[in-house]
């Protein structure tokens, strides 16, 4: 994939830009950055804690030929390409590197804390994908003071769990690089990223609660299926299948 860059010192958000430039006939590989954004989003309307200068703020234009079936793989790619410029950050200096793990569907966490999420939204030609954003916010050397109870609570960054400062811009070639090798596979014979994901994933094997729209489930995470669904068994050994909710 050839990246093209546009950078802005603050927006509101990436991915509106990014939705602008696609309806305008930009091809994939626009990567749409900020330094800072003011009304930052993340999964189910929830905001992300943009600061200034602190982390990495971006979107990424895609045109796939993916099945509809298959959609929710670019967020799985997106995990997954965080996952690995984490682990490209390890080095021998490092006598306890963080642990980094996927929390289903769309956050990667170190040490149990959340360090970046991933946000996929789509336009569709009846029923073929026009294109896809995928937004990605990871806190490089966020600061957590000003931020909000509850994010200070659940959010670290990776100048937190590696105790040293990271050249954002080092960082994002890493990411961008590791995302192109995960999109280019897509397309390769089982090139599906399900077995990596369900590696990273946190979630397998325990109790979950996921709240629906119509009420939470409770039960026990068995499996992802190959579209990115949750397969969740309740307490009367009922299998369901869980294509959006929130983990708890």
């Amino acid at each position: 994939m050839k990246y093209r860059f546009l950078r802005f010192d603050s927006v509101a958000s990436t991915m509106p830009l990014s939705h602008e430039f696609a309806m305008q006939g930009e091809q994939e590989g626009l990567v749409v950055i900020a330094d800072e954004q003011t009304a930052g989003r993340g999964r189910a309307g929830h905001t992300w804690f943009s600061p200034p200068a602190q982390s990495l703020y971006l979107s990424i234009l895609l045109r796939p030929a993916l099945p509809a079936a298959q959609l929710n793989w670019l967020t799985m790619i997106g995990a997954l390409a965080i996952i690995d410029t984490v682990q490209s950050l390890v080095s021998q200096h490092v006598p306890r590197p963080p642990q980094p793990s996927i929390k289903w569907f769309n956050d990667v966490n170190l040490n149990g804390r959340k360090v970046s999420g991933v946000l996929v939204e789509t336009a569709w030609l009846g029923d073929a994908i026009d294109y896809a954003v995928i937004g990605i916010g990871l806190n490089v050397n966020t600061q957590f003071a000003d931020a909000p109870a509850d994010v200070q609570a659940r959010a670290t960054s990776l100048a937190t769990e590696f105790g040293r400062a990271f050249d954002r811009e080092v960082v994002l070639a890493q990411l961008l690089q590791h995302f192109a090798a995960r999109y280019t596979r897509l397309t390769q014979p089982n090139g599906d990223p399900i077995h990596d994901y369900a590696h990273w994933l946190d979630t397998i094997g325990r109790p979950v609660k996921i709240t629906l729209a119509n009420g939470d489930l409770h039960g026990i995470a068995e499996r992802i299926d190959l579209d990115g669904a949750l397969i969740i068994r309740d307490a009367q050994g009922q299998p369901h299948r869980c294509v959006y909710g929130a983990l708890m």
